[in-house]
């Protein structure tokens, strides 16, 4: 049994799709034709997975040296400075959704599973998941772009020991306000990121973030 096959028998009330279904395009495509090797072999000596939880650093010096991340900065943000960094941990649900302005490129070095939904679905900041977010298969080894129209979260895991990824996004984003910052825009949580919460994030909704993401929680299990 394939590892696809295998997360769709532990899942049985959710459809769950290869990110090679075209159903995928309108979320995101896959980027090919880049070497990741290096990047990989950094990856498995120094991004460590936390024992419980996810870590997550937008900008990491080392990761954005390697050759790979200045070629998607070139092809992807056409020149845009980016920043490269690494999100890794035990994630089973999709708790909250947020999106940027400018795609999401995630380098994937574990087999993940990603819940995304589309901009448009999210009437006065409100999104259904179950109803209306798609829930996608990314073996190791791809390179997603995800468009800036694409609600998302962390990756999900497919194996009890963790996930890795390394996220690129435009330069800035995800970091902490400098000095005082003002906006209308309930949605705004850090540089560059809009974020809604589920009711159960009751840890994010104590930090001002407001609820936007409703119905039942989706969570999933891994396969071992």
């Amino acid at each position: 049994m394939g590892k696809l096959e295998a997360v769709r028998k532990v899942n049985p009330n959710y459809t769950i799709l290869d990110v090679t279904h075209p159903e995928f395009k309108a979320y995101g495509t896959i980027l090919e034709g880049y070497d990741d090797a290096a990047i990989k072999e950094y990856a498995e000596k120094k991004i460590i997975i936390p024992k419980e939880g996810n870590s997550y650093s937008p900008s990491n010096d080392e990761l954005e040296k390697f050759e790979i991340i200045k070629k998607i900065e070139a092809d992807v943000y056409a020149g845009l400075p980016v920043e490269a960094g690494e999100c890794a941990g035990n994630n089973t649900a999709f708790s909250a959704y947020e999106y940027h302005q400018g795609s999401e490129v995630n380098i994937v070095l574990t087999d993940v599973l990603m819940v995304l939904g589309k901009r448009e679905q999210a009437l006065e900041g409100v999104f259904n998941a179950q109803e209306d977010a798609k829930i996608f298969y990314v073996p190791a080894g791809t390179i997603i772009e995800m468009y800036s129209s694409t609600l998302h979260y962390s990756p999900c895991i497919v194996d009890k020991t963790g996930f890795k990824v390394i996220v690129v996004l435009i330069k800035g984003s995800n970091e902490p306000f400098e000095g005082n910052f003002e906006s209308k825009n309930e949605e705004i949580v850090k540089k560059n990121k809009f974020q809604l919460v589920h009711e159960t994030r009751t840890d994010k909704i104590a930090e001002g973030i407001k609820v936007g993401l409703v119905g039942e929680l989706i969570t999933l299990n891994s396969i071992r």
